[in-house]
């Protein structure tokens, strides 16, 4: 049986004595190094420009205590770096005893963190607003702004497809991958003008300041929301028998679809049943995949907040009935792939069209009656939480909309005007939701811009003419450049479908925050 293999020639010269493995001799090295020595581009050195650091002594694990958001200092692991910019749901926290102790591995606003081990190459600024924080030892962190690099786009270099081919490169090990300090320190950063260093940078900048506005918004509605809801303390006592309103009886005769705790926390609160708050509770369809298709959501875009981007590109159905609409509320209806059934709950915004796969629950509320943003944070509490998994079935566990249409949601007994307010933050939502789908954009749009610099789509010169217009306020040529950027899984779209929607939105960046 014949078998197509792909040979490297590598020539003598080009032969290490510290590394024989295949890796270090790859076809993409060596093609991504030719693009840039054709594109006229200079690199050099992170170790030539900066001092980067590590974690320090391994045995200082050891001593790791963990806190919580409110008392502890951030602590990066790889899963809080998004790439180019951290993801702060991913962070964990220490005590500020550890901080002191973990002295090697402490960061501050600006520096850049890379995880250098398991999955190597994933990467983060850290932002103005968190002061200082700390990271494992699986991370190397470094800054050479004071070599004149614009860290922002230093991250946004490092994201790009070719920086991640060095990155790679240079990775090693006989069971697990590393990138060790001394290597890391050889790995190249793409050398532009200040201004067009300043140009990608901005990008990853608005992104972070477009993430922080949706953040503030989603904080502001859950608050509001969470005074409406009473506390939900779970009685201490140990339940041998209980009785179940014959109302709330369905077709299951199992203890855990009635959990007595939920029961005592609605006795004497006004409560309807979530389907009677709902126009439709749904779970959709897998379609097979078609690059230039449609959008579909699927479990693995569910994250507790908006829908996580890039999504499935499936064949477009002729049935539309079954989109996904703006305000509806997503969430895992079965447990796989690592998904936990309704744990994130997710709001979905709007967009291009999208739709749901069979691993995935719609609900949609009826907004004339309750917010779907009541909902989303009802339900996303510990007693929705419960609720939902609560009404889990079957051998293969999952949910089936009518069992979930059986949770029982409080209602605020409000006035005309205190409602008309409760009703408002739906539209909050929206706001939030476009900020993040647009922060996204704009990350994969800089790292675009690398790689289009490398490829000779764009020219140094294009983006640094472009950041000298904006900063006398015109918007012409960014708007060009960002019009040029395509989607890298279907060539006919946009990166940016809305590019007026974006400046909009960044132009209302500089008002109050949200209260």
């Amino acid at each position: 049986m014949s078998r197509n293999v792909q040979h490297v020639r590598v020539p003598i010269s080009e032969f290490s004595d510290e590394r024989l493995d295949t890796g270090f001799y790859s076809q993409a090295y060596f093609v991504t190094r030719d693009q840039i020595e054709k594109s006229g581009l200079s690199t050099e050195t992170i170790g030539s420009i900066c001092e980067p650091w590590q974690f320090g002594a391994y045995a200082l694990c050891n001593e790791i205590e963990w806190a919580d958001s409110e008392t502890g200092v951030p602590y990066i692991k790889a899963e809080a770096l998004g790439s180019p910019l951290l993801n702060e749901s991913g962070l964990a926290y220490v005590t500020p005893r550890t901080h002191r102790l973990l002295e090697k591995s402490r960061l501050l606003p600006g520096d850049i963190v890379v995880s250098t081990s398991g999955t190597i190459g994933l990467c983060a600024v850290l932002p103005e607003h968190i002061n200082t924080a700390n990271s494992n030892q699986d991370t190397i962190k470094f800054n050479p702004s004071a070599a004149g690099y614009d860290c922002y786009f230093v991250s946004a270099w490092l994201s790009s497809a070719p920086a991640q081919v060095f990155l790679n490169r240079e990775a090693g090990g006989a069971v697990q991958q590393h990138v060790y300090l001394f290597n890391f320190k050889r790995l190249p950063l793409l050398k532009l003008s200040p201004t067009a260093q300043r140009y990608i940078g901005d990008k990853v900048r608005q992104a972070e300041r477009l993430r922080e506005r949706a953040r503030d918004i989603l904080q502001s509605v859950r608050r509001h929301h969470e005074t409406l809801i009473p506390d939900f303390r779970p009685s201490s006592s140990k339940w041998n028998s209980f009785r179940v309103n014959q109302k709330l009886m369905a077709d299951v005769i199992v203890p855990h679809f009635y959990p007595p705790t939920v029961a005592e926390y609605l006795q004497g609160r006004p409560n309807e049943s979530l389907i009677n708050l709902c126009l439709s509770i749904y779970s959709g369809t897998t379609y097979a995949a078609k690059e230039d298709g449609v959008d579909q959501t699927t479990s693995r875009t569910c994250t507790g907040q908006f829908p996580r981007q890039p999504f499935n590109r499936v064949i477009s159905p002729s049935r539309t009935d079954l989109d996904l609409a703006p305000h509806d509320l997503i969430l895992t209806n079965a447990a796989h792939d690592k998904a936990y059934i309704g744990k994130d709950v997710t709001y979905f915004h709007g967009g291009p069209r999208n739709i749901p796969s069979a691993k995935v629950m719609v609900i949609r509320a009826d907004r004339s009656r309750v917010p779907a943003s009541y909902l989303f944070t009802y339900l996303q509490m510990p007693v929705g939480y419960v609720q939902i998994q609560s009404a889990i079935r079957g051998i293969s566990a999952g949910i089936r909309g009518q069992d979930i249409g059986g949770i029982r949601i409080p209602i605020p007994v409000l006035s005309d005007s205190d409602k008309e307010e409760w009703l408002s933050k739906d539209r909050l939502m929206l706001v939030a939701g476009t900020a993040q789908e647009l922060a996204s954009h704009l990350c994969a749009s800089a790292t675009a811009l690398v790689e289009a610099l490398i490829a000779g789509e764009i020219s140094e010169q294009d983006l640094t003419s472009a950041q000298q217009a904006l900063e006398s306020g015109n918007r012409d040529l960014d708007r060009a450049i960002l019009k040029s950027l395509r989607r890298a899984e279907d060539a006919t779209q946009p990166l940016i479908p809305d590019i007026e929607a974006l400046y909009a939105l960044l132009d209302d960046l500089d008002q109050e925050p949200v209260e």
